[in-house]
């Protein structure tokens, strides 16, 4: 080897959840230093990539910003990158939705820059062989993947090409073990970077079809204010040109890729890079992986419910819009408001383990509900209340989807619970909310914590369950209902389950019936004590209601009312667990959101509600720390019944939202 091209490029990205004086800070103490540092060291070059939401508020707030870069790019010291404008999951999304987040960003930045990119980045380098026809088609010559999907056989430090159905596509590696170290002076760390390259190329197999290689590096926006600010950057580029200018030459991707001719003809099988796989095996657990065990992002999914929970409902709208043949300026808006779900954060960790939060997950679900909202309107004969039956979340069993006027159900086989309620007033998933781990919780649930979770407790089992402890043998929560009945003309749902109850393991069946309507849900339980036993204990139905609240990571945005004894009081459990006894009425606010959730007994019961934390680790600290919440209401009736006996419990579900404001009519004089 006789000369190492080297690619650097800097990388801005903005969470979902940035405000404007978070992107200015960013601004002035990182991102103007991007372009200031390229203008003042006219040798200098580096390709540069920001997040579309980043590029359109720097193009409005800071104009100047991209005229300099406009600059840069045409004399070729600078060069811009492309991906998806909401930096999504490629992989997770329809061609449709590929291409188009794809064309959004080169359609912005043709428009800020006055070029189209010609090479991209893939979130956390999530990669399937199949996504090169789509990028190929957006006019991408390149694409960025980490060194850690590149099988071994194929890492000579050359450009590789890969191919799929005709199109083909050219990879570069990056490498993170060659990122710049500030404790390591420019003159060694370059001299070790060409002395590593060299070692590793010496004489192989395609030493004599070239005497160039390269590598391609990325550095974050953190890593660059430090590099910049020890001017160790700047000491970088004067190094290079003083002490290797035979031997090293810090390149753009594209000037690179036009002169070197040798391609390694490869194929690279789906997965994520490597500091984020770790993560993908167990939950919250890092794993090491290997180019045998790569998992990729569907194993990631299948580890982490909650991010499954949310690619099933984004999976769901983009079938609805795809479908949607109505008003096509709503069904545009639709699919903007989905590609902004789609953004990776809500998704997949951080190298660091940095899960996405409740906050996080909630802005997607809501934008979702926004697009399904939009459809609704779109459709030209109008939206039709259905309630339908398939697969929805790929686990084998039937789901019942239940699109309503004013919500999106899923009800689930599984504890024949609702896993999901979406409420079309543009909020959303108020069933997301996750289980306790006891490594981070102190307990452990062995159930999902949807709503009308229903359990069958003994009096000790049920005390220790007022306190917020695990307790009990899972009996319904954890059962796998059968269906007995379903008429999707009358909405109605019909369900039974089985179990022991646990201090004398007698038989008890559950028939569950729900039957939705516009606002809400009527749902008929009929337990049965089908043992030669009598038994006595407390019958549950528990309700976990997600946070809505992120003003912090202790808020609880509920308010709880009840009818009890027949007074109406309000019952303060945003610290503790509180209960009532008698109550006919219950009503749950989210003050957030000014939605309201009444339940209605058709006898009188007990009701619990209390806050539930949740803890997971931080790459900001060493113990777990907060990372959502939900708050649990809870009707409680107490149960004997002798063997072979039954009773019935009913409960009316109303789903209540803010009434739009009638315009006045102005008075005609």
């Amino acid at each position: 080897m006789k000369i190492l091209n080297v690619c650097f490029y800097v990388t801005g990205v903005a969470s979902v959840l940035s405000q404007n004086d978070e992107f200015e800070k960013k601004y002035q103490e990182v991102y103007k230093n991007i372009v200031s540092f390229l203008i003042e060291r006219p040798k200098s070059r580096f390709s540069v990539y920001f997040s579309g939401p980043l590029v359109s508020w720097i193009d409005r707030e800071h104009s100047e910003f991209t005229q300099l870069l406009s600059k840069l790019t045409s004399r070729k010291q600078a060069e811009i990158l492309g991906g998806g404008y909401y930096n999504p999951v490629f992989p997770l999304l329809f061609p449709q939705d590929r291409t188009g987040q794809i064309d959004l960003m080169t359609g912005e930045l043709r428009s800020c820059i006055g070029k189209r990119p010609r090479g991209m980045t893939v979130f956390n380098s999530i990669w399937d062989n199949s996504l090169i026809p789509c990028i190929q088609s957006c006019g991408m010559e390149y694409v960025f993947l980490d060194s850690s999907l590149i099988p071994k056989e194929k890492q000579f430090y050359l450009p590789l090409i890969v191919t799929e159905q005709g199109k083909s596509l050219n990879v570069l590696s990056v490498n993170r073990e060659f990122i710049p170290n500030t404790l390591i002076a420019p003159r060694e760390y370059l001299r070790n970077l060409f002395d590593t390259v060299n070692y590793l190329t010496k004489d192989d197999a395609y030493s004599s079809f070239t005497d160039e290689r390269v590598v391609a590096i990325k550095i974050d926006e953190n890593q660059f204010k430090r590099l910049y600010e020890t001017k160790w950057l700047e000491k970088l580029f004067s190094t290079a040109e003083e002490f290797f200018s035979d031997s090293i030459k810090i390149t753009i991707p594209s000037e690179y890729l036009h002169r070197e001719q040798t391609r390694i003809p490869s194929y690279i099988p789906a997965g994520i890079q490597s500091d984020v796989a770790k993560w993908a095996k167990r939950a919250y657990e890092e794993v090491s992986v290997s180019h045998s065990s790569q998992p990729t992002i569907f194993d990631f999914l299948l580890t982490y419910k909650q991010n499954k929970a949310l690619y099933n409902r984004m999976l769901y709208i983009s079938l609805l819009i795809n479908q949607c043949k109505g008003d096509k300026a709503r069904k545009k808006i639709a699919r903007e408001k989905l590609w902004i779900a789609q953004n990776g954060e809500g998704y997949v960790c951080d190298p660091d383990g940095v899960f996405a939060n409740n906050a996080m997950r909630q802005h997607a679900y809501r934008n979702l509900t926004e697009a399904e909202k939009l459809v609704r309107e779109a459709v030209k004969d109008g939206f039709k209340e259905a309630v339908s039956n398939y697969d929805y979340n790929g686990d084998g069993f039937n789901e019942y989807i239940c699109a309503m006027k004013q919500y999106n159900a899923c009800v689930s086989l599984k504890g024949a619970q609702l896993t999901e309620l979406d409420i079309i007033h543009n909020t959303g998933n108020y069933a997301d909310s996750p289980r306790r781990i006891k490594q981070f919780d102190k307990f452990e649930d062995k159930y999902h914590r949807g709503l009308f979770v229903d359990h069958l407790f003994s009096v000790d089992e049920f005390s220790d369950y007022k306190k917020g402890t695990p307790t009990g043998s899972g009996i319904f929560s954890q059962t796998l209902f059968k269906q007995l009945d379903f008429d999707a003309h009358r909405h109605e749902i019909k369900l039974s389950g089985s179990g022991k109850f646990s201090p004398i393991q007698a038989t008890v069946t559950l028939l569950k019936k729900y039957i939705a309507n516009s606002n809400g849900f009527a749902i008929q339980y009929i337990l049965k004590n089908d043992s030669p036993f009598d038994i006595k204990g407390v019958f549950v139905t528990e309700s976990n209601y997600a946070q809505t609240d992120f003003s912090s990571v202790k808020a609880n945005s509920y308010k709880v009312e009840v009818i009890a004894n027949e007074e109406k009081t309000e019952v303060d459990a945003k610290d503790n667990a509180r209960s009532a006894k008698k109550v006919s009425y219950v009503q749950i606010t989210d003050t957030s959101n000014d939605i309201s959730f009444v339940y209605e007994p058709n006898e009188m019961c007990d009701m619990v509600c209390m806050p539930i934390i949740f803890r997971r680790p931080s790459s900001a600290s060493d113990t777990p720390t907060i990372s959502g919440n939900a708050f649990v209401a809870s009707l409680c009736w107490n149960v004997e019944l002798e063997a072979g006996k039954e009773i019935e419990k009913t409960i009316n579900y109303s789903i209540i939202v803010p009434k739009k404001k009638s315009k006045k009519k102005k008075l005609s004089t």
